[in-house]
């Protein structure tokens, strides 16, 4: 288990700064427990809310000192930046229209940041973000959290070691019956996520079908080069899709196809994937993180499992419990926060000391154009080139 809890005592504890994740806010406190289970990190600083009594409420409870709780995103960034024993990562929880600004100010001040996902609203933000990490080499990432399952990245190495043979088909599904009901009833996430003006340009596919996206492009070590799509909203009241098919090309002549809904009864998170070679099929998913299916041509169907000697080296890299005790998203994202650990120690070089690729700024971006060329397609109804630039 090199990559998580064993070896925790011989490595530097690295200072993190959060920004969001005051009352309520539920995946805040996910990315804190997936950096506690790292055993790397320390929250020292943070913004917690626009609220500023609800900030130094988190941040007392999260034993913040009272003069590293900050007002605004602005504040913090020169105050940290300032500070001999200024914060190391800069780790941003926000709805997302308030991601693009606190990643600016973090990063022109030189602060290694850590954004969940979608990056931004607007493909001219990201590029932006991308220039401003640019100069400096500064550390950037995205937390799509599902390419930390080890079986993901099983799927991966043997994908690209050409167990399956050569990838002909792309399939990924990530369905949820979250606003089958009444979106009313479900919050302010249920309210902001058909807002366009903090949600993005789209519901469904900027929400889970990026991940679905970035989790075809990750294990298949493939681009998609365009796209057909049709965005739908099937649900009364919702501002925005809350359904999307997408067909899609692939470099190397590859078909795929992506589908995800907010709006699928019976679907509690429900990410899937196949990847259809000349040899066999490689599928998982996500409510049964554990295992790896593969089919093969003409021959017997394997399971592959988490914590097996026949894992790949890629995948057994990122296990931390023994065989037979489960692990999932949890976990997942406390591998990332392990790789995302590495490679602040790294420095400047951390994509060469990287073993398995790390979603950074360009995989942000391609997430954030997902929308903008799914959305163009879907209202001319024609296919759009994918921008690889």
């Amino acid at each position: 288990m090199p990559n998580l809890i064993s070896d925790i005592p011989a490595r530097k504890r690295i200072r993190a700064g959060m920004i969001g994740g005051g009352r309520g806010s539920f995946f805040a406190g996910i990315h804190r427990a997936a950096m506690r289970l790292t055993g790397r990190f320390d929250v020292v600083a943070g913004v917690f809310s626009s609220d500023a009594a609800v900030s130094r409420e988190a941040g007392q409870a999260l034993r913040v000192a009272p003069d590293r709780t900050y007002r605004t995103f602005a504040e913090m960034a020169g105050a940290e930046a300032a500070r001999e024993d200024g914060i190391d990562v800069a780790v941003i929880v926000t709805p997302n229209h308030l991601h693009f600004e606190p990643c600016r100010l973090f990063l022109e001040a030189g602060i290694p940041v850590i954004c969940d996902k979608p990056l931004v609203n607007a493909s001219t933000e990201a590029e932006a973000l991308i220039r401003l990490a640019a100069r400096n080499d500064t550390f950037a990432a995205v937390t799509y959290t599902y390419t930390g399952y080890p079986m993901v990245r099983d799927a991966r190495a043997r994908v690209l070691n050409g167990e399956i043979g050569e990838v002909k088909f792309l399939y990924v599904e990530y369905l949820l019956e979250w606003l089958a009901g009444d979106p009313a009833k479900l919050g302010k996430g249920g309210v902001w996520r058909g807002d366009p003006g903090k949600a993005g340009p789209t519901g469904a596919l900027g929400d889970v079908g990026t991940h679905a996206f970035n989790i075809l492009e990750f294990v298949s070590g493939r681009r998609c080069m365009a796209v057909n799509a049709k965005l739908s909203t099937t649900v009364d009241g919702f501002g925005l899709d809350d359904t999307a098919v997408v067909q899609m090309e692939f470099e190397g002549g590859a078909d795929g196809l992506l589908w995800c809904s907010l709006a699928a009864p019976g679907h509690r998170n429900g990410l899937r994937f196949k990847i259809v070679g000349t040899k066999g099929t490689l599928e998982w998913r996500q409510e049964q993180p554990e295992t790896l299916q593969l089919s093969r041509l003409g021959k017997a169907d394997l399971t592959y499992r988490r914590g097996a000697d026949d894992m790949t080296e890629e995948a057994a890299a990122c296990v931390s419990l023994p065989a037979g005790n489960p692990e999932a998203y949890l976990e997942a994202l406390a591998v990332l926060y392990s790789d995302y650990a590495d490679a602040l120690e790294a420095g400047p070089g951390w994509r060469a000391a990287q073993r398995t690729p790390l979603a950074d700024l360009t995989e942000g971006l391609r997430g954030v154009r997902l929308s903008e060329v799914c959305l163009r397609s879907s209202e001319t109804k024609t296919w759009q080139a994918f921008p690889q630039s």
